[in-house]
């Protein structure tokens, strides 16, 4: 049974073996948690973007080691498709992807960070991550997630 904690710490604060995050194809530059973890890692990811490596689509996966920056050892980011329409089926689809793959990279302890969305209050986000881990969590022991805003400077 994996121990489920919602927590409110900027997305670069999060621990663990991985910080999961959503990027979309239609959010160019980065916008959230991916963005602030890419700008921690100096930028590799919007480097990718930008050379079309990868674009944003559901089912791509990036995963980069900490640089020192971070408190989790490693970033796993996952396409999420397009942002815009998002609604919240699709959404708790993207959160068990989520979970799946880190779960299949060997994470036992992961954090998920997430947007703040219309279509997904905090506590229906909750209920997701929890439906998810039951689904898709096998040999995750720790799963927190964080869904602040990030301010902007």
């Amino acid at each position: 049974m994996s121990r489920l904690e919602r927590v409110t710490l900027p997305t670069d604060s999060l621990s663990g073996d991985s910080v999961v995050a959503l990027y979309f194809i239609d959010q160019k530059p980065l916008n959230g948690p991916a963005a602030l973890l890419d700008w921690r890692l100096d930028g590799k990811l919007t480097r990718m973007l930008l050379s079309r490596e990868i674009q944003g689509r559901a089912g791509e996966h990036v995963m980069m080691q900490n640089n020192g920056k971070l408190k989790a050892d490693w970033v796993l980011f996952v396409g999420g498709g397009k942002w815009h329409g998002l609604c919240q089926e699709t959404h708790a689809s993207l959160v068990r992807h989520m979970l799946s793959v880190a779960q299949q990279a060997g994470f036992k302890d992961v954090s998920l960070a997430f947007m703040p969305h219309e279509e997904v209050s905090q506590d229906v986000l909750q209920q997701q991550v929890n439906d998810a881990l039951t689904l898709e969590g096998a040999g995750i022991s720790t799963c927190r997630f964080s869904c602040v805003p990030i301010a902007s400077t």
